[in-house]
């Protein structure tokens, strides 16, 4: 096992390492813009550093900047979000602090930057590897389990999440590493290390991520379900015994939780959510259970296939992961307990985006993607290597599904590069925001940037960190569908899916209408954002002028109309 580990790790580092650097070259901090949801949790990190308390009140007015992002109780301002993510940032913020106290608050954005590496894109990234060798376990071919896990990392908004720092890309790794330890036995549950770890990280993605303390639940069955083979019956003392350490630690994950809520507010069953200071927020997750109502089949459309937000238009591969799941659900040429688990990753993950489609803000702001969903692609991306895997796949189905792939790489690569913050008017955001801000040369700060490259440099060199892993399979062992294709075959296969993604983006960009004053408005205002020297680019003056317009108009508005609110 050690030997075929060592063989593993030298198999898959060059595609991980690419992978890694991919998802470090771009920065989403920036030195004259605080972000409502990171900026919250790092006030959040400061305030309990520096004062134990979790009242705000001092850090916003010593930043000047109270984020829309908040709650507010008893005269005090405090955070809105679940205390897992934060709670890792405290002792890193702690010797930040003590390296130079007195520039903290300047230098904030760094501390956010080095946080975000550290807490949220090293753990998604150790998750890959064990993704990788979850695939290799269940028979996959090196080649194969590379591709899935890449889909997964570069092919979804798993890449934008693993960069920001939001609590949904660590509920993911959590909740992903969790079930490929599940999963990763032939049978069984595992060893007790192995079960304690498991409940670990179950109850840990709740603290990031609340609603996931749901999909943590769902888990639990599965587990009990697999930890005795179906022959011995109920057998329920053994199913209950063998849960029993995951159902503890998720449990004492719920207490934690709710100790929080009474140190915070002074009661356990005080929400945060409840006291959400921004009126259209509160409006939102005031009404029905923290905003949860019954499931919605037109939101569950556009969660799923609406160009704005929906999981399969920026994702296509999961489609075919879907199907590949629910294959080898039926393949009765895998182990029972491969087959449970086929069926379990479908329920869960749809269960979880029915869950969603009731939420009030399903939309999640000005954000990309369905930002929610994320922590379900980790139960979707084995599925991928499943529909890939038979060795008579024809090429043509073989080609489509490279396919998906790649479209899927296409319409992440932009909102990485440029502006990660869809804004909520944008029917296609990724199409009229993220390509045409790359196109015009306005990306976020890079690691070129800090080089002293040129912005173009950077992109370039980020393309090819996004393309080289891809690369790298090709030097895995075993081709993808049947050994004995022939090197012209192979190419073949590779040429055809390289030409239906040409038709498939010339198809969307069809589908883009002419820009209208809000698409303008705004590409203005996320290039204002970008950078300082944004109104110094020539493709952006005639939308600063559009800006600037705007703007003018409100000002002699309410010069004329000083009484009448303004939106």
């Amino acid at each position: 096992m050690a030997n075929d580990t060592g063989s593993l790790k030298r198999q898959f580092a060059p595609v991980l390492v690419a992978v890694l650097l991919a998802w470090t070259w771009y920065s989403h901090f920036w030195p004259e813009l605080q972000t409502a949801n990171e900026s919250i949790r790092l006030y959040f990190v400061q305030a309990v550093v520096e004062s134990g308390r979790p009242e705000l009140d001092a850090v916003c007015a010593r930043h000047g900047h109270v984020p829309v992002d908040r709650s507010e109780y008893g005269g005090h301002v405090y955070m809105d979000k679940a205390p897992g993510l934060p709670a890792l940032a405290m002792p890193l913020y702690a010797a930040y602090r003590a390296i130079d106290p007195a520039h903290v608050d300047d230098h904030l954005w760094m501390f956010g930057i080095l946080v975000c590496l550290l807490t949220i894109t090293l753990p998604s990234w150790l998750m890959l590897w064990l993704l990788a060798r979850y695939l290799t376990t269940l028979g996959m071919t090196p080649r194969v389990a590379a591709i899935a896990t890449l889909a997964l990392a570069l092919a979804s908004p798993l890449f934008a999440y693993a960069t920001l720092y939001f609590g949904h890309g660590l509920a993911a790794a959590c909740i992903g590493a969790a079930v490929y330890l599940l999963a990763m036995p032939e049978e069984g549950v595992g060893t007790l290390r192995r079960r304690l770890v498991l409940g670990a990280l179950l109850g840990f993605a709740g603290l990031v991520d609340m609603p996931v303390f749901a999909l943590s639940a769902l888990v639990v069955p599965w587990a009990a379900a697999r930890a005795v083979p179906h022959a011995d019956g109920l057998a329920l003392a053994r199913r209950m015994r063998a849960v029993t350490p995951i159902v503890l630690l998720l449990a004492l994950a719920v207490l934690v939780q709710l100790g929080y809520n009474g140190w915070m507010l002074g009661h356990p069953l005080r929400f945060a959510y409840h006291f959400k200071g921004d009126k259209a927020f509160a409006a939102m997750h005031g009404s029905g259970i923290f905003g949860f109502h019954m499931p919605q089949l037109d939101v569950l459309a556009l969660l799923l296939v609406g160009p704005s937000r929906g999981l399969l238009y920026h994702s296509p591969w999961l489609l075919p992961a879907l199907a590949g799941l629910l294959f080898a659900a039926r393949d009765h040429q895998l182990s029972e307990a491969r087959r449970l688990d086929a069926i379990a990753l479908v329920l869960l993950a749809l269960t979880y985006a029915i869950a969603i489609s009731g939420f009030a803000d399903w939309k999640a702001g000005d954000a990309a993607y369905a930002r929610h969903l994320v922590p379900i692609l980790p139960l979707l991306a084995p599925g991928l290597g499943y529909a890939l895997r038979p060795p008579k796949l024809a090429r043509p189905a073989r080609a489509v599904i490279l396919t998906t792939v790649a479209v899927g790489l296409i319409l992440t690569m932009p909102t990485i590069a440029t502006f990660p913050y869809h804004f909520t008017k944008l029917e296609r955001p990724v199409l009229e925001l993220g390509w045409p801000l790359w196109l015009l040369g306005n990306f976020s700060p890079s690691i070129g940037r800090a080089l002293g490259w040129s912005d173009w440099t950077s992109a370039g060199v980020f393309l090819g960190l996004c393309v080289v892993p891809w690369l790298l399979t090709l030097r895995l062992p075993h081709a993808l569908g049947d050994a004995r294709e022939t090197v012209v075959q192979r190419l073949a296969v590779w040429t055809v899916a390289l030409g239906t993604t040409v038709l498939w983006m010339l198809a969307l960009i069809a589908a883009v209408p002419h820009p209208g004053r809000v698409v303008q408005v705004a590409r203005a205002q996320a290039s204002n954002l970008l950078g300082p020297d944004a109104e110094e680019r020539d493709g952006n003056k005639p939308w600063q002028k559009i800006l600037k317009a705007v703007e003018e108009r409100k000002a002699r508005s309410r010069r004329e109309n000083p009484s009448t609110p303004q939106n």
